[in-house]
């Protein structure tokens, strides 16, 4: 049986789901502690900013609500149940992945960056050894179903990502490409957010990493400035909009920004990475704010819409039949 646990951005504000975020560290300990667990065949947990989803492989007789349990534990939170959803349904769980791994629901139609979240989730899991053969068989259909939908749709044509929200927003309130803009973490969504900045013509951009060689390396990639390490009133006064990629509590806090007015403050995170008292000039905008902002997807994308389910339907059968016939298949028992 295939089943699904997810928290995510539809249906939990950003208050509850940065609570339900998992380190890397975090994951491969609960891959560890879960490995012997009865019934549970494979698993495999997708950590985003707008989600964090836990993908099961598991026996009629395992506890769904019972990991639920453990994972809360392991983060030391205790959101409602209602907050979650819960498909225990095999062909709706993995119809829903598939959906997922597409982006079909993400807050961005035809994300971007959701693929390579979900390498990455599969990378760690497989480490892990908790990578069950219907999960790795559940995968070949995704990356099927995606490199289909690339070559036989115009379903990615134009598609984008929160990191091109956010230019966007910053190109609503500024219209001038000479802004200065500070970009704080030099990962995946900072370098997502500085290739819109560069496609966009902005050219007044400075970026800061605690590890200074990853900062430079994303700055000489597009030309831009990257800075030292110091995220002092004096520093951040030189800028008017500052953005923060760093998946790290308070990376901002109230007292930092005190002395900081009228900046435009966008967290890309879900750890709360920006702090701003009530009563601020600073304007800080979040997630969830962009679930609000979400452009609308090109004609060509919604047109395409029906034809991507198809191909999802089309490669999830080659799964389905795959998984009746290993199921009908005799057991090779040895004596």
């Amino acid at each position: 049986m295939i089943s699904v646990i997810s928290l995510n951005f539809l249906r939990t504000d950003l208050a509850v789901r940065s609570y339900f975020q998992f380190t890397d560290d975090e994951l491969n300990r609960i891959y560890q502690d879960l490995k012997v667990q009865d019934y549970l065949r494979g698993l495999l947990i997708l950590d985003t900013c707008n989600r964090t989803e836990i993908y099961i492989d598991h026996d009629s007789s395992f506890d769904i609500t019972a990991l639920l349990r453990h994972l809360q534990a392991v983060k030391q939170t205790d959101i409602h149940p209602e907050q979650f959803v819960i498909i225990r349904d095999t062909e709706s769980a993995v119809k829903y992945i598939a959906e997922v791994a597409n982006g079909l629901h993400s807050m961005v139609i035809g994300d971007k960056q959701i693929l390579n979240q979900f390498k990455k989730a599969f990378r760690i899991s497989q480490q892990n050894h908790s990578i069950s053969g219907n999960i790795e068989r559940i995968f070949q259909a995704i990356f099927r179903s995606h490199k289909r939908i690339a070559n036989e749709t115009g379903y990615h044509k134009g598609s984008r990502s929160v990191s091109h929200l956010a230019v966007n927003e910053i190109k609503r309130r500024f219209r001038d490409k000479a802004t200065p803009v500070l970009v704080i973490g030099a990962g995946e969504i900072a370098a997502d957010l500085l290739k819109y900045f560069a496609a966009q013509l902005f050219t007044n951009v400075t970026i800061v990493n605690r590890t200074a060689e990853k900062a430079q390396l994303l700055s000489d990639r597009y030309d831009y400035v990257a800075a030292g390490y110091d995220l002092n009133a004096s520093f951040l006064n030189q800028f008017q909009v500052i953005i923060s990629c760093a998946a790290t509590e308070n990376v901002l806090s109230s007292s930092i920004l005190k002395d900081a007015h009228h900046k435009l403050l966008i967290d890309l995170t879900t750890f709360r990475s920006i702090q701003v008292n009530q009563g601020s000039s600073n304007r800080l905008v979040t997630l969830d704010d962009f679930a609000n902002l979400r452009d609308t997807a090109s004609n060509e994308q919604l047109t395409a819409i029906e034809k991507v389910n198809q191909i999802i339907i089309e490669e999830l059968n080659t799964f389905f039949i795959w998984m009746a016939m290993r199921a009908s298949s005799p057991q090779l028992i040895i004596s």
